[in-house]
């Protein structure tokens, strides 16, 4: 065969994925960011799912997009996996719609489309028509490379070791790796539909062989989903495990079925004579034999991903209550107090580390552990929200007067443990502010918050620590009093410093918000250290 039928061959399959990439970036252009916010909204039930996959993937002509967008939301906590199933079962019937198109076989005026799709690309300036413009062109470009395609594999026909590799793919099992790994190279089932088309149209493989390797195009398209998971959450792994799951028992359940039924006979009856529609109609009725038939199973579907993709990220343990059960049903007071204070100890070692990165960028920024003094307010946030609303939840049960003023207690040390991460970020904030503007400390400065630091340390391990409880409260008042004595003195010796003219003014005010934020750090610890029960 002359190397210019190669040449042809690799030039109608540029045009063919260019012109498909057109036409998909056209269409989700003139959708706009409508199309995200249907994936993200209208997902309330698998059916509405399904209908969201259908229609978005039928726009973008991607179900590898669609898909992609979907792992995107269930890691960012947009979206749950068993919302997402019914958008990938969607997807894959949407995506069948780029088959049906290069069935049309309007070849003959495809260059006539990319004309006019580039006259309207290039001249008209506003942006919904010039989009449309896009959709055209991208659509002549793709029935222009499938006619070059075809026109190039035409000698394949006389080509005996050509025609052998066919009946060899006939083969169920080969045909569907064959059809999985060209997929995973091109990353474009509808790609690699065209190309099957393309060949079908030339006379070089029939429809029974051809239905295995539609099968492996199904699964190698997962490909691109499986590929956008790599580093994400476990949930968006899990989703990306389900259209695994959904297209290979799909395609078990299809040869199965297959072996006694012959399939590609009722397709032949119900399609034109050429062979691109055969293919493309079954390209179809594979997808929606698929769903119609694992739709009721959608749920078992994101539970077998989970059973596969085990344990919990790092985020998602921390922001969990770790020791109390909210879905407990037998309660006893006692017993859930225990529960409520080994939380209330959790947030409160969550705060002193805190307290001491934020303290540590002040002489050392590292962006990392400011992000991390963010991250971990986050999660004080949430217990403080949690404990709280169970604490509420267990004041119904019978108890007796002190163990009522024990659970409101924690109730308030709650509340205080989230105020002192409060001041810990504020503190982080002054310190990026420092780093950002430059701005420098003198040693006075510096010695002055070491001194306050240690002070708010020891009145921490204090509480913490089992001791008699009017000794605790001994030690938290001598320190409590001692740190507001400093901070006084640190204040004036400060204006001192400014007036000065040593210490920078705008330093200044930052050392001042500093100041504010420790002396609040150690009012809510000697509130938590006179209520905490050890």
């Amino acid at each position: 065969m002359p190397i210019t039928y190669i040449f042809g061959l690799l030039g109608g399959f540029a045009f063919f994925i260019y012109g498909m990439d057109l036409m998909s970036a056209g269409l989700e252009l003139v959708a706009g960011d409508r199309l995200h916010k249907w994936i993200e909204k209208m997902t309330s039930s698998t059916l509405k799912g399904l209908l969201v996959g259908i229609g978005v993937t039928a726009l973008i002509q991607s179900s590898s997009g669609t898909t992609v967008m979907v792992v995107g939301f269930v890691n960012a906590g947009l979206m749950t996996i068993e919302q997402a199933v019914g958008i990938i079962m969607g997807a894959n019937i949407g995506t069948t719609i780029t088959g049906q198109l290069v069935a049309l076989d309007i070849s003959s005026i495809a260059p006539l489309l990319a004309f006019i799709g580039f006259f309207i690309r290039k001249f008209i300036k506003k942006p919904t028509v010039k989009y449309l413009g896009q959709v055209i062109l991208g659509l002549g470009l793709l029935f222009m490379g499938m006619q070059l395609m075809s026109s190039s594999m035409s000698p394949l026909r006389e080509y005996e070791g050509f025609r052998n590799l066919l009946i060899s793919i006939s083969n169920p099992l080969l045909g569907i790796i064959a059809g999985a790994v060209i997929t995973a190279i091109i990353q474009a089932s509808a790609a690699s539909l065209g190309i099957l088309q393309a060949i079908a149209n030339e006379g070089l493989i029939g429809l029974h062989g051809s239905m295995y390797i539609i099968c492996g195009f199904n699964i190698g398209t997962c490909i691109t989903s499986v590929l956008s998971s790599i580093g994400t959450s476990k949930n968006a792994q899990r989703t990306a495990a389900v259209h695994v799951l959904f297209n290979l028992i799909g395609t078990i359940i299809f040869v199965i079925i297959a072996q006694f039924i012959p399939i590609d006979k009722f397709i032949e009856s119900i399609s034109r004579a050429l062979p691109a529609a055969q293919i493309a109609n079954m390209h179809t009725f594979f997808n929606i034999m698929a769903t119609v038939i694992l739709i009721p199973f959608s749920k078992y579907l994101a539970k077998l991903s989970t059973f596969i993709i085990r344990g919990k990220d790092k985020e998602q343990e921390e922001m969990s209550l770790q020791y109390i059960n909210p879905k407990k049903t037998m309660r006893e007071a006692a017993t859930e107090l225990t529960d409520i204070r080994a939380e209330a100890h959790r947030m409160i070692d969550i705060a002193i580390a805190n307290f001491k990165i934020s303290m540590d960028l002040i002489s050392k920024f590292e962006e990392e552990k400011y992000e991390t003094v963010f991250h971990n307010e986050k999660i004080l946030n949430f217990l403080n929200s949690n404990i709280t609303r169970y604490i509420i939840g267990c004041l119904s049960m019978e108890m007796d007067e002190n163990m009522a003023a024990n659970y409101t207690g924690y109730m308030r040390i709650v509340r205080d443990v989230e105020r002192i991460g409060d001041h810990a970020k504020s503190i982080a904030e002054g310190a990026k502010l420092k780093e950002d503007k430059k701005l420098i400390y003198t040693e006075e400065s510096i010695k002055e918050l070491n001194a306050v630091q240690t002070s708010i340390s020891t009145m921490f391990n204090t509480v913490i620590t089992e001791l008699p409880s009017q000794e605790k409260k001994d030690r938290l008042k001598f320190f409590s009093n001692r740190i507001e004595a400093y901070v006084d003195d640190y204040r004036n010796e400060h204006m001192d410093r400014m007036r000065l003219g040593v210490c920078d003014p705008e330093s200044g005010l930052v050392f001042e918000k500093t100041l504010s934020a420790l002396e609040r750090i150690q009012a809510y610890i000697y509130n938590v250290g006179k209520l905490i029960i050890n």
